[in-house]
């Protein structure tokens, strides 16, 4: 196993602290067949990301956390070949507090980034999904973008955000708006079906928002994180 360096004091130093409990390499250079651990998408970290899926090589993604989020990284998330957590498993971890499921009138659609879309191919997500919702739905549809500012002010009126896969499909949730997502979301287990769009069911988000909460660590956890990391990675590390 490698953890890249990028450079950025507060992403090497989480990287080393979880060096000090997982070992393996501490590197600026990834040797192309090692299992790589990287921050963020940038400093290289994509091009690892797009080889690794090429390969089917596993790896360690960290980012920003859900819940607890600071400039210094002191809490992260740690995600095994994804941009977000596919690890589901009970938790007794503290959540943010819900609002109730409410109804609206509006499709608002969260495409990818554009570092995102690079990564995972996804160009013409936005127009193959519009194309997909004109299907079911004669709603008016909106399109939020990552740089259009806070996502509350489009969704007062939302009967459901379809989205790629963002940390903004957590915030849509807990504000009681029901989601359709693809597989690289971080709301997978209360995801809609497209083809449901008029059809909406209301998932229970407690257990969902628990496990979420049980992949993002402080920086005092790292050994209970690699613990964790350790058995996603089974048979293949």
């Amino acid at each position: 196993m490698q953890l890249i360096l990028t450079g950025i004091d507060r992403r090497d130093n989480l990287l080393k602290r979880l060096h000090k409990y997982s070992g393996g390499e501490v590197t600026k250079n990834w040797n192309g067949k090692d299992i790589p651990v990287i921050v963020g998408n940038n400093h290289g970290c994509d091009h690892i990301q797009i080889e690794c899926r090429s390969q089917n090589i596993p790896y360690i993604y960290i980012d920003h956390g859900y819940f607890n989020r600071d400039f210094h990284m002191r809490w992260a998330r740690f995600c095994v070949s994804n941009y977000h957590c596919t690890d589901w498993r009970p938790s007794d971890r503290k959540i943010p507090k819900m609002k109730e499921y409410r109804e609206g009138n509006d499709i608002v659609i969260l495409p990818p980034a554009d570092k995102v879309s690079f990564i995972y191919n996804a160009h013409k997500w936005l127009d193959e999904t519009i194309e997909q919702i004109r299907q079911y739905s004669k709603r008016k549809i909106i399109v939020k973008r990552k740089s259009d500012g806070a996502l509350v002010n489009y969704i007062k009126n939302a009967h459901c955000v379809v989205s790629f896969g963002s940390v903004a499909d957590i915030e849509a949730s807990l504000y009681g708006v029901p989601v359709i997502v693809s597989d690289y979301s971080p709301a997978i287990p209360i995801s809609n079906k497209l083809e449901d769009i008029e059809n909406l069911t209301y998932p229970n988000r407690e257990p969902w928002l628990r496990s979420l909460a049980a992949s993002e660590w402080h920086e005092s956890e790292m050994d209970q994180c690699w613990e964790r990391l350790k058995g996603q990675l089974d048979g293949i590390y």
